[in-house]
């Protein structure tokens, strides 16, 4: 067998709706709802640049279910540029734009291999003669909760075999739903040279050689999705395996950890988020700035802080220039300046209520949107940690007038 070299990309996510950020500017909301399309133009020059055999998209090309045309056309002018460059993409689509939802579909060239429901094989020889088996599965439906892989047929020993997953591995602690459920196991069973793995967005390699991977996405979508986003070019050479992670963001999402101890001055704060910004790697980036040892702060400067002059401060001072360096939001823990600050009645209650919320009164809360005809049967039920999620956003909003 001889070498090969190909993409592992996953969770493109098109068209992400960006929902959270919508009172943003709006220059700097387009500059983000257009991310994910730039970070795969990104992927698709790097991948022409590398001359590539073939590319392999683990799930969830589109962020929704009724994909929209703009998504669909400009991923098609994306795939028409692989296909001049003699570059095939195997795809599997996952929960998020499975086979079963609604849309309207453009035509795609015919370097693109879509997956069917039940898993297949798709055999292609690539440019040096060396045959390649890909067996995967799309999602019929948007749950598939059973597990999959027994399904997958064991290795052919003439030829190299990639298996394409979009789901979860038991030991995975993550944020996301449970989908296809497999463990590490059951997939170095099937003997394959390659697991190319989809659904959760962290860069993780569960397993080297046979390398099982989770490549994350292309694209961070939110503040808790920070750092490098992107693929992996991989090389099967036999027994060896070589990978290379490429970055292909478009805006990298960031924290910004500053240190009030000691501060006399309201001045004083805003120079130190400036050269704690500045210390930042160069490029667009969005950042939360998290506020430490406020003890010394007065309940004047703290109150500057919550009612938000801080934070507009800062968006003036860097949405003028050059690129993108936004300050989304600033969090910090109230410590002793808070304590005395006249606290908004409103804010009190909008708090002690959410925080005091059983389990019935989610479900009161969330009726209407669970009961609706049209949205029931896309959303999953609400996780502790999503509700404190909701929670803490809910209080960032309310510090900072939304």
């Amino acid at each position: 067998m001889g070498k090969i070299r190909f993409f592992h990309v996953a969770d493109l996510h098109l068209d992400s709706p960006f929902i959270g950020l919508k009172h943003l500017p709006k220059e700097v909301f387009e500059r983000i709802h257009n991310s994910t399309f730039a970070s795969f133009e990104k992927v698709v020059r790097e991948a022409i640049v590398r001359q590539i055999d073939f590319m392999i998209i683990s799930g969830d090309l589109f962020d929704e279910e009724d994909r929209s045309i703009r998504a669909q056309a400009k991923l098609l002018k994306q795939f028409n540029l692989l296909h001049s460059n003699e570059i095939p993409v195997y795809v599997v689509h996952g929960n998020h734009d499975h086979l079963g939802s609604y849309r309207l579909e453009l035509d795609m060239p015919d370097n693109i291999h879509i997956f069917n429901a039940e898993t297949e094989v798709k055999q292609l020889t690539v440019k040096n003669g060396t045959t390649v088996d890909i067996v995967g599965f799309s999602y019929g439906k948007r749950h598939i909760q059973e597990r999959r892989v027994a399904d997958y047929p064991k290795r052919y020993d003439d030829r190299y075999t990639i298996g394409i997953l979009h789901g979860s591995e038991g030991s995975v602690h993550s944020s996301h739903e449970t989908y296809a459920p497999f463990s590490i196991r059951e997939l170095l069973e099937k003997n394959y040279h390659y697991w190319a793995l989809g659904h959760i967005h962290e860069r993780q390699i569960l397993h080297e050689e046979p390398y099982i991977v989770y490549p994350g996405n292309i694209q961070g979508r939110h503040r808790k999705e920070t750092g490098e986003k992107g693929c992996y070019e991989v090389v099967l050479d036999h027994h060896h395996t070589e990978l290379t992670f490429i970055p292909t963001h478009d805006l990298m999402w960031r924290t910004c950890r500053v240190s009030l101890q000691a501060v006399q001055r309201f001045g004083e704060i805003f120079q130190r988020i400036q050269q704690a910004l500045e210390s930042l790697e160069k490029g667009n980036v969005l950042i939360e700035v998290i506020l430490t040892d406020d003890e010394s702060l007065t309940q004047d400067m703290a109150a500057k802080i919550e009612n938000g002059d801080l934070l507009e401060a800062l968006q003036s001072e860097y949405g003028s220039q050059q690129g993108l360096k936004w300050i989304h939001s600033i969090r910090w823990n109230h410590t002793q300046a808070s304590r005395g600050i006249e606290q908004d009645p409103f804010r009190q209650e909008v708090m002690e209520t959410l925080e005091s919320m059983g389990e019935e009164d989610w479900k009161d809360a969330l009726a209407e949107m669970y009961e609706h005809p049209s949205i029931y049967r896309f959303l999953d039920p609400l996780k502790e940690e999503e509700k404190k999620s909701l929670i803490e956003e809910t209080e960032r909003l309310l510090h900072n007038k939304g």
